[in-house]
């Protein structure tokens, strides 16, 4: 399903190649133009401390050894281009011929901007259908919409709960065997810059557990995306666009007939109208026939 109608082959080609080659365009403007800095929030964490509280840095420690190999293989132009390039290909797979729509929308052009990693958590939580093991993602870079694995459980697809959290643990349990002193310090800076805004998570995740019981319940998995979207850990410009995964989950109704160039080229017939003389002929056709057949019915 999809929010868009369904397209013509050829049609559909062409749109996705022109979002295609405006995705192109967006990313070599970013690239001499854009200003990362969740990118850089990434990239410049002090390896020796991540967890400061000067620095942006909020992620897990699996996610912070990884930036380490991420510096020293690359410098942090060529991080925030793949991120960027990363998250464009998510959202051509994630949208196809709607590609060009979707990089209209306000959320998305501030997400590949700031380089963000939003787009990716979408693509986990899609994969997440078939491959359970991509929630591991989710749940060790914002935490909270980690909630969504509740989906298997209210299902009872037990198998598929277990794969999401044993990926998850064992991933958390070799970076503590790694670097614990990272997990200290991770756990102790959670609540260290506390959310100022009205939108606090202590309200939202409850609601967003409920989405995703009604729907699991419901087989509704666009009410997954939503519910990812009420549990992020906190609410900014760029976090409407976990709702990009609803394009490939919902289809809206269609309120009027696609036209058609077939349509368009069988020309309009019109009735001719009734003249004045043929009305009294119908009408005494239709007299003599009711006669007819009071005569042939018999009596009581």
């Amino acid at each position: 399903m999809a929010i868009l109608p369904p397209m013509r082959g050829g049609f559909r080609t062409i749109a996705l190649g022109a979002g295609i080659g405006w995705a192109v365009v967006v990313l070599v403007t970013l690239t001499q133009a854009g200003n990362p800095v969740d990118a850089w929030c990434y990239y410049g964490a002090d390896p020796a401390d991540p967890y400061r509280l000067d620095q942006c840095f909020m992620y897990s420690p699996p996610v912070a050894l990884v930036m380490d190999g991420v510096r020293a293989a690359m410098p942090f132009e060529a991080f925030a281009f793949l991120l960027r390039a990363a998250e464009l290909v998510v959202l051509i797979a994630v949208t196809g011929p709607a590609l060009g729509l979707a990089l209209l929308i306000p959320a998305v052009a501030i997400e590949l901007n700031a380089a963000n990693i939003n787009l990716l958590i979408v693509g986990a939580v899609l994969i997440g259908f078939r491959y359970p093991w991509a929630w591991a993602f989710v749940a060790l870079t914002k935490v909270t919409p980690g909630v969504g694995m509740l989906w298997f459980a209210v299902r009872r697809e037990w198998r598929n709960f277990a794969i999401a959290l044993i990926a998850t643990g064992a991933i958390a349990l070799g970076s503590w065997l790694v670097a614990p002193e990272l997990w200290r310090g991770y756990l102790a800076g959670l609540g260290g810059s506390p959310d100022s805004s009205i939108w606090l998570i202590w309200w939202r995740l409850p609601l967003a557990a409920l989405v995703v019981v009604w729907g699991a319940r419901n087989d509704h998995r666009w009410a997954l995306i939503v519910a990812v979207f009420l549990a992020m850990p906190r609410w900014y410009f760029l976090s409407p666009v976990i709702l990009v995964g609803l394009f490939p989950l919902v289809r809206l109704p269609r309120p009027l007939p696609r036209p058609t160039l077939a349509a368009l080229r069988t020309p309009i017939r019109l009735r001719p109208a009734r003249s004045a003389r043929t009305v009294p002929a119908a009408a005494a056709r239709t007299a003599s026939g009711a006669a007819s057949m009071g005569r042939a019915r018999p009596g009581p």
